[in-house]
């Protein structure tokens, strides 16, 4: 079950990295914004980080690694809620891998960059 967690976590992380690259303040504080919701527990939160980061890879021209991130994070919602998961609060064995996961890949900054 935690997982989704891992996944997740990971996701956020990566996201948040490649946002602030590209230095938009506004964007990159609103995907903060939601992150920290997240992060805090609220599962619903995750919908909404999933759209704005959608909306920020596609006007960067994500790489497609970054766009995998994309998809198992969005498949990892998706079977949460298909499999009656609750999301507000977040699972708390999902939360505590999506957190530390989450530091752990912020610790060990991604490449973006094609090869």
């Amino acid at each position: 079950m935690d997982r989704p967690g891992v996944v997740l976590g990971r996701y956020l992380a990566v996201v948040l990295q490649f946002a602030g690259e590209h230095k938009r303040p506004r964007e990159l504080a609103g995907l903060v914004e939601l992150a920290r919701a997240v992060l805090s527990g609220d599962g619903t939160a995750l919908i909404a980080f999933l759209h704005t980061a959608r909306k920020c890879l596609a006007a960067h021209d994500a790489p497609p690694g970054l766009w995998n991130h994309h998809d198992e994070a969005l498949a990892a919602v998706v079977d949460l809620v298909a499999e009656g998961a609750p999301l507000r609060p977040c699972d708390a064995g999902i939360r505590a891998a999506l957190v530390a996961t989450f530091h752990a890949t912020r610790a060990a900054p991604q490449e973006f960059r094609a090869p």
